[in-house]
């Protein structure tokens, strides 16, 4: 009976990401942090777009209709929508990255400037 080996790279990871890669990763997690915003709050009521307004659901950029509508709402709406998005929104989402659990646990006027 032949004995197995491991693989060569088996618990070697890359645990260090360059600035570049950091960079990326924490923009896609103010992406993701946004859209869940989007779905909690009802931000589509602010929105020029028609289309938005008529489907009831920010389908466009949601740094702009954050930015829109995030000052009209009074902050007992803006509290409760930061904590059901560090629960995952409405679909109670678990966060793709480290990057995105640590950042859905800040203040959202980092999201929404």
């Amino acid at each position: 009976m032949t004995r197995r080996r491991r693989g060569a790279r088996r618990g070697h990871y890359n645990k260090r990401l360059t600035p570049d890669e950091q960079v990326v990763r924490r923009e896609a997690a103010f992406a993701a942090i946004r859209r869940l915003y989007c779905e909690v709050v009802p931000v589509w009521r602010f929105c020029e777009r028609g289309y938005c307004r008529r489907h009831r659901q920010c389908t466009g950029d949601a740094a702009r209709c954050l930015a829109r509508g995030w000052p009209s709402m009074p902050p007992e709406v803006q509290k409760a929508a930061f904590h059901q998005v560090v629960a995952g929104g409405p679909h109670r989402r678990p966060p793709a990255t480290h990057t995105e659990w640590h950042l859905r646990r800040f203040p959202q006027t980092n999201f929404v400037s």
